[in-house]
């Protein structure tokens, strides 16, 4: 079963990656139209579509209709804009290829908790 922390250790593996080939193959994962992460999110909020179509209460027709809104006109701007991207690095990873030592710079660390109101991190 798929959680949390195989995206974050994917997130971990793009973070540390040293050459946009290595980011690339990572945000393959993610953009596979069959087996990625994103088509997985897609029939996910599809099915959840389906069981709210079958439940028959009068908000859950409204429930269903935003599943299948989420799935087609929010992830697919997602989905093209990370294809964009992988695409992009790949590019960019056979223009370096010539030039060996060609690396990404070092990622930032991930900010900080924000803490509240009352001084304590979320």
């Amino acid at each position: 079963m798929t959680d949390g922390r195989s995206i974050a250790n994917l997130a971990a593996a793009i973070r540390e990656a040293a050459r946009p080939a290595e980011v690339s193959d990572r945000l393959e994962e993610v953009t596979a139209a069959h087996d990625g992460i994103l088509a997985s999110l897609d029939q996910l909020l599809h099915s959840l579509a389906a069981v709210y179509d079958g439940l028959g209460g009068p908000a859950d027709r409204h429930v269903a209709a935003r599943m299948r809104y989420l799935a087609e006109h929010r992830l697919g701007p997602i989905t093209a804009d990370l294809l964009h991207t992988r695409a992009e690095l790949a590019d960019r990873t056979t223009a370096t290829s010539a030039r060996p030592g060609t690396a990404l710079p070092a990622a930032a660390p991930p900010a900080a908790p924000a803490p509240t109101a009352s001084g304590r991190t979320r």
